[in-house]
Parts: structure tokens; sequence; C-alpha cells
């Protein structure tokens, strides 16, 4: 593929459809938060044994994809029939039918889990309507392509509105969409480094200079939603893009190293010395100042209580 705008299945992007071994956002991050070895066994067309993740645990992500943003996957319910007495698909017939339904692409649900995907469907499109925010399926999950640095860089984007003016989005569900819980993932998963990256990519393969934006959906009840933009201010202490943007060069820079040499290091050879957090040590300091001795008359009765009659 040339540098440019696509619309391709989920599973051609994850395989890196470009002319040479592709940084990602989520290879930048595994570049930067592990090592270059890590990156290496994360990549589809470096690692001979790759095989994509399949876990139950992303169904409900990956379903409400495709209900909120209208493209991706498509998902289905088990049918009754092919269920045991209790509901569960433990049988012959609900195996080979979740078998038969992935192989054609589809993610299977319970019918609990379709009504759980419809509702945050549902409650997603009510609360972006109110924040004059839509997701024309024809936009979503476009995938950009583009060489920086002299490395080739992918990134799918889950919505990408015509208009050039407007953001970017990405969408992720979660467990607490509250503005804390939103800081701690960004913090915890490194989704500053994707936001640089992803409007690395995309301003070189469209020319276009766009702001980013993350949609957080709670997955349970009342499936609450926020829409943050990482604050972008060079000259503010709050700001997260300039060093963002920092870490999706080096990435480029370390992936481009290793491409070239051939090396791809893990971690140091050598013994580590680890200090203790701050934090950590501030926690013990909080409870031992709290700490008071027991007074002579605590211990005389606990003396006496313990004594044999």
């Amino acid at each position: 593929m040339k540098p440019g705008l696509y619309r391709i299945a989920a599973e051609e992007y994850h395989a890196d459809p470009c002319p040479e071994p592709s940084l990602s956002s989520s290879l930048a991050k595994v570049m930067l938060g592990q090592s270059p070895l890590h990156a290496w066994t994360a990549s589809p067309r470096l690692n001979p044994a790759w095989k994509p993740k399949e876990s139950r645990v992303f169904n409900i992500g990956r379903a409400a994809h495709r209900a909120v943003l209208g493209a991706g996957g498509d998902y289905v319910a088990y049918p009754d029939d092919v269920l045991a007495s209790n509901g569960a698909a433990s049988t012959k017939a609900a195996k080979e039918w979740a078998e038969d339904q992935k192989s054609r692409g589809l993610t299977v649900l319970h019918s609990d889990e379709l009504e759980q995907v419809e509702t945050m469907a549902a409650r997603a499109r009510f609360r972006l309507a109110q924040m004059g925010i839509s997701f024309a399926p024809a936009r979503s999950e476009m995938v950009a392509i583009a060489q920086i640095d002299g490395v080739w860089c992918r990134a799918m984007i889950d919505n990408a509105p015509a208009d050039p003016r407007a953001p970017l989005y990405d969408f992720k569900t979660c467990e607490d969409a509250s503005p804390d819980a939103v800081i701690r993932s960004i913090t915890s998963y490194g989704y500053d480094v994707q936001a640089a990256h992803y409007l690395d990519v995309w301003r070189a393969a469209t020319g276009e200079q766009r702001k980013f934006r993350f949609v957080f959906q709670e997955k349970t009840a009342p499936h609450e939603l926020s829409v943050v933009e990482l604050h972008d201010d060079p000259d503010s202490e709050s700001d997260w893009m300039l060093d963002a943007r920092s870490k999706a060069a080096e990435a480029r820079r370390m992936w481009a190293h290793c491409l070239k040499s051939g090396e791809w290091p893990g971690y140091p050879p050598m013994v580590g010395i680890v200090g203790a957090p701050s934090y950590y040590r501030a926690k013990w300091a909080e409870r031992s100042v709290g700490a008071t001795a027991p007074s002579p008359e605590t211990i005389a009765a606990a003396t006496a209580w313990q004594s044999p009659e």
C-alpha cells in the first residue's frame, strides 16, 4: 500500500499491510514501555509465530465499537436452540455454531451481552448528540498509512469526520469514565502516545492538522461516557502533547534503528537496584505517624485478660 487513507478490514490492518514492517501506536507503546524485543514479538510482520489475541474479554468492546461507530466486524447472539438448559454455551452444538460464526468474522455474544451492547449504543448516541457529535459509518475505522522519519507507520482511526477542521475520535469501553479514572487510564495505558502517533500519521497521510479526542464509555449501567481532548499547550504545566510527540518520535527512532540493525534488545542484562516510589513511602509514613504506643493501662488490661485463672 502507498501512503494515504484506506477502508480495509480490521484483520487486514492488524496483519500490517504496509510495504515494510510498520509501526502502530500499540507497538510504539510497547517499544517505550517495555523493550524492542517485546515490540518485535508483537509485530505480525516480524514475528513468524505471531497470532492475533483472542479473548471473550474483548467481545463487548468489539461489539460496542460496531454498534456505536457503524463499521467493523458485526456481532451475533447465540440462538436459544443451541444452548444448554441453563443457558450456558457449553453444548457441542453451541461450540460448533460459535466457531462457524467466528470464521465469518462475527463476534459471538450471549443474549444479555447483546442487550448490553445495544443499550450502550443508544446511550452513546444520545450523549454524543447532546455535544453535537455524530459518527458517520462511512468515516469510521479509516486507516492512515504514511512514512515519517523514514519509518512506515499506520493508524486505524475510529472516526474521522469529513470536515478537515473536526477532530479525530477514538472510542474506548471501560469500567469507569469519570474524569479522574480517565486521567489514570491515559497515564496507565499510554493513550497520550496513541494520540500523538495518530495525529502524526494522519497529518503525514493527508496534510491535515487536526485535534484528537477520546470517547470513554462505561460497560455497566448507566453506561455513561466522557469525551476528552488532551491539553495541548507547551507553556502549560498540564500540557500532554509536547512530551507525547517526543515519545512518538522516539518510538520511530528506535523502530528504525532496530529494523536497520536487525537487533531487538530486551531488558538490560544487569542487576538493577530499584528505589521505593515516593508515594509508597509516604503511605507508610502517614500510617506510622498516626500510630501511637499503647498506654501502660492498656498493656496491663491486655495482660490480665490473657493470663490464666
